[in-house]
């Protein structure tokens, strides 16, 4: 009989669940879709639409097992998102949309809350965030506020997504010091106007720990399984697939500290973990880690996976490319990189191609080092051409603008010190060639590519491990981090990146330049 953990992996457009062995195998995996309504800055979700299709889910991954399976426990983790309901626990809707109760990560509404609160409060004490971007719950929480008032007053409690699931599972409402609500945040939160004590319950426990009383009655006996299941705390998304990659082959005390985690999906965090705990309006950080005394610095990208996916979406050619996935059965990335190969002639010669191709990625504004959400994307060389040939150039360009993004978060992290020699990836894009190997000649660094292509869906059961006591935390970040492939950068390529960078670096500076110029345009109309 073997013994499993269930980890439950929350993202921006899927909801998935695996059983993972305590070595960090997944044995089988059940992923369905979850609602989530996006237009230009808006990114809504449905807290009842979420649980629904985590225990569909989790049906669905209890019923089909092949052999017996011991569960051992359960753990959370989810995009960085938040949930907001009445004072009796209902899903408290949100308008215009009136069918969803979920602020998602992606929301960027709180843009001018976001820049009132870096005036008034230069540093947020509290915070690991020294400024803050729409992204995060405080300026969201103050767009709500002042929008939408009598909403904001009919609010009893808000809860991160994590946060909302366990509290689903148990019962019990828990927060732990990776929910982005905690008392030190109170003092900042009364200086802008925003009251939250009847608005912030829960009981507060530390990191990784096993929430009292376990899986409800009502949940075990609907899923089949024992009540009172360990259920961890749960985590924001990025920390916990940071954890399931670091861990391997690490053996140097100092070690820890020249890997650089890089999760990469819809949008991209990398994370530095080490014994510094620095400071910097640049990053995010330090986030203490769940291994005491070490702490995260946090860098990343808004928009990647769907900024790609815009860029080939509103392509000329985008219908032509959907038909060839289909016929081919191949993903449009394995079809634009043989188009890509077939322009070139060879693969050293493809990223060449975008000599007069420049893409400066700040579609969604930018995340890190800059975060200014105001920024715009820029695409320099477009010509007239809309074959599937030019969908492919400036599918590599955006892939490399975007590598170009992570060097300058690179670039930050050096210059406070940070040691990085070794890349440790997870998450979605990992499994596209293209992208990989562009960032790689691009940061000029080597990576170790995780044993599990799912290796972003092992951060619950790590968690799980830890709660249910199998595992120590040092333990648990060393049995499930493996790999089994290391890629390197191609050296010939420095200096090419090196001028595309030069560029890169040119876009940003000329938008700010164009800003400045038509800042005193004249708008009066002549008489």
């Amino acid at each position: 009989m073997k013994t499993a953990f269930i980890s439950i992996d929350v993202g921006t457009k899927s909801l998935r669940t695996a059983l993972v062995t305590p070595k960090g195998q997944i044995l089988r995996t059940s992923v369905l879709p979850i609602h989530t309504w996006r237009s230009a800055g808006i990114m809504e979700q449905s807290s009842e639409d979420i649980f629904q299709a985590m225990m569909n889910s989790l049906k669905a991954l209890l019923s089909e097992q092949t052999e017996t399976v011991t569960v051992l426990g359960i753990g959370v983790d989810t995009t960085a998102s938040q949930v907001f309901l009445t004072e009796s626990l209902q899903p408290l809707l949100l308008p215009p949309n009136n069918k969803a109760n979920i602020l998602g990560w992606f929301d960027h509404r709180a843009i001018k809350q976001s820049e009132k609160i870096n005036q008034l409060l230069p540093e947020m004490i509290g915070s690991p965030f020294k400024k803050q971007i729409p992204e995060m719950v405080i300026p969201k929480l103050l767009w709500l506020q002042e929008t939408y008032p009598d909403v904001w007053n009919q609010c009893g409690c808000i809860l991160d997504l994590y946060d909302f699931l366990t509290w689903k599972l148990t019962g019990r409402l828990t927060r732990s010091p990776h929910s982005l609500f905690n008392p030190e945040l109170s003092l900042p939160c009364h200086k802008l106007g925003i009251f939250l004590e009847h608005k912030v319950q829960g009981l507060m426990l530390p990191a990784i720990s096993a929430i009292p009383g376990g899986l409800s009655d009502e949940i075990a006996e609907e899923l089949g399984l024992s009540a009172g299941l360990v259920v961890a705390t749960g985590v924001v998304d990025g920390c916990a697939g940071s954890l399931t990659v670091l861990g391997a082959k690490l053996n140097e005390e100092n070690s820890l500290g020249q890997r650089l985690s890089m999760i990469v999906g819809t949008s991209s965090i990398y994370i530095s973990t080490s014994k510094s705990a620095i400071a910097d309006d640049a990053i995010w950080g330090p986030v203490p880690s769940v291994i005491e005394g070490l702490n995260h610095n946090i860098v990343g990208q808004s928009a990647v996976g769907a900024l790609i996916d815009y860029i080939i979406e509103s392509h000329p050619a985008y219908n032509e490319l959907m038909a060839l996935t289909k016929t081919k059965g191949k993903h449009y990335s394995s079809i634009l990189e043989q188009r890509l190969l077939s322009i070139a002639g060879n693969t050293e010669d493809i990223p060449l191609l975008t000599r007069n191709i420049h893409v400066l990625p700040y579609f969604a504004g930018n995340r890190t080092p800059l975060m200014d959400m105001s920024l715009k994307g820029m695409i320099s060389g477009l010509t007239m051409d809309s074959s599937l040939d030019n969908l492919a150039l400036i599918y590599l360009a955006t892939i490399q603008g975007l590598a170009l993004e992570a060097r300058q978060n690179l670039e930050t992290l050096t210059k406070l010190d940070f040691e990085i020699r070794e890349l440790f990836p997870s998450g979605g894009l990992t499994k596209n060639k293209l992208f990989m190997q562009v960032h790689l000649d691009v940061l000029g660094l080597p990576a170790s590519m995780p044993k599990e292509a799912d290796s972003m869906l092992l951060g619950g059961a790590l968690f799980a491990s830890v709660a249910s006591g199998y595992y120590k935390p040092e333990q648990a970040i060393k049995a499930f981090s493996a790999t089994d492939r290391a890629l390197f950068p191609n050296q010939n390529l420095r200096d090419y990146y090196g001028k595309k960078y030069e560029v890169f670096l040119e876009l940003y500076h000329d938008q700010i330049k164009y800003r400045r110029i038509m800042q005193n345009a004249d708008t009066k109309k002549a008489d």
